[in-house]
């Protein structure tokens, strides 16, 4: 196999796949490549390769897209590797949310930090590995692209067991900054705006358009319009999120992106939340995971329609699969290319947290790869919190990788969200039996 593939491993994601292959058709960069879509489901990845095939020549590529379920057959040569699986599926990702909530333990989202995302890491770290060993073993020169949550902990694992080049990518920095532009009431290019942090906690530590500081003009649009604790439910983001101004008020900086995610790194924004009645507006973010992990069936009864031609071909673009191609494209050309916000170890890049921790900052993309950039330090306070978490991932990481069930335990203990170990120790077991097949290592008499 040449070296003008493209690999993307997990993919039945019915709402990645299909932006994807309409963003690499839509690009001349990608007009030769192989698109080679693994899935471990022979339906899903046929029916997604065929709808690939129509795009393409809808599109007037001439991009082959080819379907396979064992991805050591699509990796030899491979240039790129774009991982977006989901072990366990949308049922284990439910289970992640309902077995802690068993317990009065409420998560908004539940897929990077929480418990929800501290049993996901313990699935999803070690399959990762052994996709970044493959690689390693038959595309040693690709670049690893993961989506897969918990981001932070599932780079970190790969970083740590295996020499692949690997970054993480997620959109939430760039919507929140379009939501900032808009409501200062500017144009997203016209903003210039620098985020530094771990993913789904990611500050704002500048913004400006012109030259002029927007942070003191921003400040004063959050305090008019920011809601308090009692505020009803709401689904979206920006100056009146009542958590991220709260957090603002406390630490200086505003985070990204948007209260369902960053709520659930502080207990007090959850811990003894009642179900159906969630505070600080945060109803609504666990209203729309659940919306979201039910619309699965939906879905692709769609794309298989589009697949095989019964339905036109709607506009299937995402932002995060832009995204995506466009590092592709600048790494490929060696035209420059700078990112808002990219996963990868610290190495220095933010000096006050810990090298080995995967950071959220941005970069530049070129024929070099991804090149990280420094920030600096960040303010102590933010920097404190930020270190405490990287170092409970780094325990993540270990028990994921060795299988050991006294770190599982003793990570869940460390997080923020839960209140006890006899909690921890129940929210484990209920895992391992839900879901033997992936969970068995951390049982009692494992």
């Amino acid at each position: 196999m040449s070296g003008r593939s493209f690999v993307l491993i997990g993919a039945g994601s019915t709402v990645f796949t299909p932006g994807l292959l309409r963003d690499l058709a839509s690009n001349p960069a990608f007009n030769d490549f192989t698109i080679r879509l693994v899935d471990l489901n022979e339906d899903a990845a046929e029916t997604m390769a065929e709808l690939g095939r129509r795009i393409a020549r809808d599109l007037g590529s001439d991009m082959k897209v080819e379907a396979f379920t064992e991805r050591r057959d699509a990796l030899p040569g491979a240039r790129f590797v774009t991982t977006t699986i989901a072990v366990g599926s949308a049922a284990g990702w439910l289970r992640d949310l309902e077995i802690p909530a068993a317990y009065g333990v409420q998560q908004t989202v539940g897929d990077s930090v929480g418990p929800g995302g501290l049993l996901r890491a313990l699935r999803h770290v070690p399959e990762l590995v052994r996709i970044a060993e493959d690689v390693a073993d038959l595309a040693p020169g690709a670049w690893m692209v993961n989506y897969t949550n918990p981001l932070t902990a599932n780079v970190r694992g790969v970083v740590r067991e295996t020499g692949v080049s690997v970054i993480g990518l997620c959109h939430g920095t760039m919507h929140s900054k379009a939501v900032i532009a808009a409501e200062l009431g500017l144009q997203d290019r016209d903003v210039h705006a620098v985020f530094a942090g771990v993913n789904h906690l990611c500050w704002l530590l500048e913004l400006s358009s012109g030259g002029v500081d927007l942070y003191p003009r921003f400040r004063e649009l959050v305090e008019a319009r920011a809601q308090d604790r009692a505020a009803p439910s709401n689904f979206g983001e920006g100056a009146h999120s009542p958590v991220s101004a709260d957090l603002l008020r406390g630490y200086g900086l505003y985070p990204a992106p948007g209260d369902r995610h960053v709520s659930e790194f502080f207990a007090e924004y959850l811990r003894g939340a009642e179900p159906t009645s969630l505070p600080w507006g945060l109803q609504g973010g666990q209203d729309m995971t659940f919306q979201y992990i039910g619309e699965k069936d939906e879905l692709w009864n769609r794309l298989h329609a589009e697949a095989n031609g019964s339905e036109p071909l709607t506009d299937s673009r995402n932002q995060e699969a832009e995204r995506l191609v466009s590092i592709a494209a600048a790494i490929l050309t060696g035209r420059d290319h700078v990112e808002l916000a990219v996963n990868l170890p610290n190495d220095g890049k933010i000096p006050n947290l810990p090298p080995e921790a995967v950071v959220e900052v941005p970069a530049v993309v070129g024929a070099a790869g991804v090149t990280g950039l420094a920030v600096g330090e960040l303010p102590p306070g933010i920097a404190t919190l930020l270190t405490a978490r990287a170092q409970q991932q780094e325990l993540v990481v270990q028990a994921a990788v060795t299988g050991s069930r006294a770190l599982a335990v003793q990570a869940l203990m460390l997080d923020p969200l839960v209140p006890d170990g006899a909690t921890a120790r129940a929210i484990l077991d209920d895992a391992v039996a839900a879901d033997p097949s992936t969970m068995a290592r951390f049982a009692r008499d494992a």
